[in-house]
């Protein structure tokens, strides 16, 4: 006579049982993930940012029109922005946007003073090193640098208008 093995004991059944389990489980794993991560890569005011896309196209225009251009170095908790000696006027104060690329609640923006003739310096309100898009703008001029860098420590970023 044959001998004959609990059912729990099988090891079909396992695969009968386990797979649709482990399916279930990882169903709710993304459920989770779906839910909690929003998806910050559409802006809340898309609208706004398509109607004000000439608004920056003239910002950038008139970053070229004053051939702007800029090095950033992120030195412990300052940033320190030299901008180019082609441009005939400079501004008393900058501002830079630091945008995270998925992680809008990490986005970060420090002003920047003014303290030699081509020289600025701000709070660094960002633990380094981390992938950044960065908008550099002058309030005063009208006119905005950007490009996504890497940002580290010391390094020296360049920000130009071409």
């Amino acid at each position: 006579m044959e001998k004959r093995t609990p059912w729990y004991k099988e090891p079909m059944m396992l695969l009968v049982v386990g797979i649709p389990v482990i399916a279930i489980f990882w169903g709710f794993v993304m459920l989770t993930l779906a839910v909690d991560g929003a998806d910050t890569l559409v802006s809340d005011s898309y609208y706004k940012d398509g109607v004000s896309y000439t608004e920056n196209q003239e910002q950038d225009q008139a970053a070229r029109d004053l051939l702007a251009e800029a090095d950033l170095r992120f030195e412990g908790d300052r940033i320190i922005i030299t901008l180019s000696d082609a441009m005939s006027t400079m501004p008393t104060v900058l501002q830079l946007q630091m945008g995270h690329p998925t992680i809008e609640d990490r986005d970060a923006t420090a002003v920047l003073q003014q303290i030699s003739e081509r020289e600025y310096v701000g709070m660094n309100p960002l633990e380094l090193p981390e992938k950044r898009h960065l908008w550099l703008t002058s309030p005063e001029q009208g006119w905005r640098l950007q490009q996504t860098v890497f940002i580290e420590p010391g390094k020296v970023i360049h920000l130009s208008f071409r």
